[in-house]
């Protein structure tokens, strides 16, 4: 499942976000985002998902994309089998991709992140919006939740039988434009609900 792309502007920053999957019942998700030359605000040009394929398509799913986009950075949940498409990745395409490992505070601050983004109406999706792929972003981002730990960690993670894949790989790329500090990302944030 696509989301069309519109056109692509050569002084605009594209940064790519990945969640592998395999062929279990999880898809990979891959979602782009714009940010324009001398503009502040970030927009989401392309989203994708695609199921049951193997990471060799993946990899080369998301170098064809860096050759239409020629990415400023490429950033790929490598927890489980995201690290071998991250090791490919970063051999083809050195210094553009990074691989982020999700513990419970590195997925909370990535999250807490992208809550900040939308918040601050920095990042925006596109007048395509009205796709199907869009509402499935939309839906995802609604099964969304966070407890806390014993130990007072926030813990982010989806409604069961729901997935998540679209709305990691939106947070991952939307960390290239992390404007918060760490004591301003707790802002906001009570116990339990929806992030």
């Amino acid at each position: 499942m696509i989301m069309p792309t519109g056109e692509i502007h050569p002084k605009s920053t594209y940064v790519c976000g990945v969640d592998p999957a395999r062929m279990g019942n999880d898809e990979t998700g891959i979602v782009i985002l714009e940010k324009p030359f001398q503009s502040s605000n970030v927009f989401v040009c392309h989203l994708e998902t695609s199921q049951k394929q193997m990471l060799t398509t993946t990899i080369g799913r998301v170098k064809y994309l860096n050759s239409k986009f020629n990415f400023k950075k490429i950033i790929v949940d490598e927890t489980g089998l995201g690290s071998g498409v991250v090791d490919s990745l970063k051999e083809a395409l050195r210094g553009k991709v990074e691989g982020v490992v999700f513990s419970i505070s590195s997925k909370a601050e990535i999250f807490i992140n992208l809550k900040l983004l939308l918040q601050k109406r920095i990042l925006h999706l596109s007048n395509k919006a009205n796709t199907d792929i869009a509402k499935k972003l939309f839906f995802q981002m609604l099964t969304i939740n966070r407890e806390f730990t014993e130990s007072g960690a926030m813990k982010i993670f989806h409604e069961e039988g729901k997935h998540d894949d679209l709305v990691c790989a939106l947070a991952l790329a939307a960390n290239y434009f992390n404007k918060g500090s760490k004591s301003k990302r707790k802002y906001g944030l009570a116990a339990g609900g929806n992030i």
